[in-house]
């Protein structure tokens, strides 16, 4: 069997840095006639190693396939299941059995600052050495060569958990994105006169912080300019915080379907309101707010 190219990473966001990395590994495989992995680990090592402590997910491993195989050009997605026993393997026992052993690989790419194996204890020069000694070859690639700036998943959650989503975006390459099932609600936006889609996504996956946010939505394949309200209702006391997306111009059934809300930029905070009238005043507002910033008429 022919070996294959692996780019290997957590991939969590699939930011510029994480594309140029994938990128460089699809490159190498064209170059040399070799089929691409992406390998990403799931759940998160975190998740397993301090459970309770895992960083929210910017994307679930199911949105993150989709961006390795269609926006960067893999042939394939593979999640490496990452639990105890994985995590106490050295680094040379990681390369032996996993990459080359279960992956097939005979050239792996990482970003500069990888680690690997039993506490983190191999870098890219023990990679680069454990794939000399099978006829292997490795590459670093520093992730921070997209913009000229460093990137990293964790900035990218700080700026989407304090509603900084334009910034997000600037450094994921696309808006950030959330995936859910649309599910039946208070019923409040339709009796408002804006009715909207109550999206329940992953329990793992980030949501922007509280406030209105102007985006799309996604269902199947068709998108729809989107005035998204994330939070409590605090005019109505409601105590769970929620994902409620108004759609501009759809007028279909949304629930049971599956959906993508698109964040592109916040329009204003999280707010109480004196009264129903007032809400509704704000929200008319923040529809044409919406469209005014994603360039779509009345």
């Amino acid at each position: 069997m022919r070996p294959v190219v692996v780019a290997l990473g957590n991939f969590d966001g699939v930011h510029l840095g994480h594309q140029v990395v994938v990128r460089r590994a699809v490159e190498e495989g064209r170059k040399r006639g070799l089929r691409v992995v992406a390998a990403t680990f799931d759940p998160h090592p975190r998740a397993v190693l301090w459970p309770g402590n895992e960083p929210k997910l910017l994307t679930t491993l199911e949105v993150r396939r989709e961006l390795l195989l269609l926006g960067c050009g893999v042939d394939e997605v593979r999640g490496i299941r990452f639990d105890r026993e994985l995590s106490k393997k050295s680094p040379r026992e990681f390369v032996l059995e996993v990459l080359v052993g279960s992956l097939g690989a005979g050239v792996v790419v990482v970003g500069e600052n990888f680690r690997f194996g039993h506490k983190a204890s191999g870098d890219v020069a023990e990679l680069g050495q454990c794939m000399r000694e099978v006829g292997g070859e490795a590459y670093a690639v520093p992730i921070s060569h997209a913009l000229g700036e460093d990137i990293s998943s964790t900035r990218i959650r700080e700026l989407v958990a304090g509603g900084e989503v334009r910034e997000a975006a600037r450094l994921l390459g696309r808006p950030y994105l959330l995936r859910g099932e649309v599910v039946e609600g208070d019923k409040r936006g339709r009796q408002l006169g804006f009715p909207t889609a109550n999206v329940l996504p992953d329990e793992r996956a980030l949501v922007p912080g509280r406030g209105v946010y102007a985006g799309h939505v996604w269902v199947e394949s068709e998108r729809y300019g989107a005035c998204t309200n994330v939070g409590t209702a605090p005019t109505f006391e409601r105590r769970d915080s929620r994902v409620e997306a108004h759609l501009l111009d759809y007028g279909g059934d949304l629930y049971g379907k599956v959906v993508d809300v698109t964040f592109e930029e916040r329009l204003r905070p999280e707010r109480r309101f004196a009264g129903v009238e007032e809400l509704k005043e704000q929200i008319a507002r923040d529809v044409a707010e919406a469209r005014r910033v994603l360039g779509e008429g009345a």
